[in-house]
Parts: structure tokens; sequence; C-alpha cells
């Protein structure tokens, strides 16, 4: 699919993160994104007839979304690493994950949404792995990278607190993360 399918597709992808950010899952219908697409009714419906189709291609989209985000990250990361030094580029990918709880807010709550609703319907439960994997990726590179390579750094407790700190902040029941937190985070699994 390529041209204006695909791009019709990406809308109403992009609308239905959008929604599962704002309303939750159960605010996620074809008539909403439709609206939310700003697209006539039924459109959504032709490109995904079942509410678990759209909700499995939304969580691919995401993951994929997620995953370019990692490699801008990780190409940062190197830079900054090969100029200044392991402790610059720690303040760095600090300092963008305090800037992400800000500009891509609409995913991290997305996430969390997909990832429950796979861990409730059976018939999503490959979702949560998916997005799971999307979003540790950066802290696996960033772990092992600034480790020499080691394989046993402490990637879902790292994960979690960064998960865990970002969705006190995401949902208003805790203040913005500082660089200075975040960094203390990786610092202290490294």
């Amino acid at each position: 699919m390529s041209g204006p399918k695909q791009a019709r597709r990406t809308l109403i992808l992009d609308a239905a993160i959008r929604l599962l950010a704002s309303r939750g899952l159960e605010g996620v219908t074809h008539r909403a994104i439709d609206e939310a697409a700003g697209l006539p009714q039924g459109s959504s419906t032709y490109y995904f007839p079942k509410k678990e189709m759209l909700l499995v291609e939304a969580s691919r989209h995401l993951a994929a979304l997620l995953e370019k985000d990692c490699d801008e990250l990780q190409v940062g990361f190197a830079d900054i690493a090969a100029r200044q030094g392991v402790d610059a580029a720690v303040d760095y990918v600090a300092g963008e994950v305090v800037s992400y709880a800000d500009t891509a807010r609409d995913l991290f709550l997305a996430r969390m949404e997909l990832t429950l609703a796979a861990a409730r319907r059976p018939e999503l439960k490959d979702v949560g792995d998916l997005l799971s994997a999307a979003a540790r990726r950066p802290i696996e590179f960033f772990l092992r990278l600034t480790s020499g390579g080691r394989t046993d750094m402490p990637i879902e407790t790292c994960a979690g607190l960064i998960d865990g700190i970002s969705l006190m902040y995401a949902t208003g029941q805790g203040p913005k993360p500082t660089t200075d937190q975040i960094a203390a985070v990786f610092r202290a699994v490294l």
C-alpha cells in the first residue's frame, strides 16, 4: 500500500494513538477515530473492520514511532560520547528522557494503555511484548554501551524506574522529571 491509501491509514493510526492517550481504550471507537482524523464516517472501518485489528496495527505503528525515536537518541548519544565523553552522554540521554516526557506524552500514554489492554485481553497478548521491547530498546542500548557491553545490566529495573517516574508525571501524580533525577537512575544501575 502506498500513496493516498497509506497516508489515510497512517492518519487513522495516528488518531488512534491520540485517542488512546486522551480517552483510553474504551474511547477508541471507529466513529471517534474517523472524527479525530477528520475523515468521513466509515473510513477507519474500511481499513480496520474489527477493533482488535485496529489496536494491533496501532501498536505496530506506535512501536515503529518508538523505534524511530530510539534511532535518533542513539545517534545523538554516540556523537556526544565521542566528542565529550560518557558522562556528558549520560546527561544528554537524561535530558532527552525529560524532554520526551512532554513532547511524546501521547506516545507514552498510548503505550501504557495498550500494554494494560494486552494484559487483560488474550487477543492482544503480543502487543505488550512488542511495545515493551520497543520502549526498552534505547535503555538496553544505552546501558550496554556505557557499561562496556556487559550483558548483566539491570535493564528491566532501569526501564521500570524511568517508566514509573514518567507515568507519575504523565498522569499528573508527580512532578516533571529532572535531568539530574533521570541521570541518577542511569548512574545508579551502571
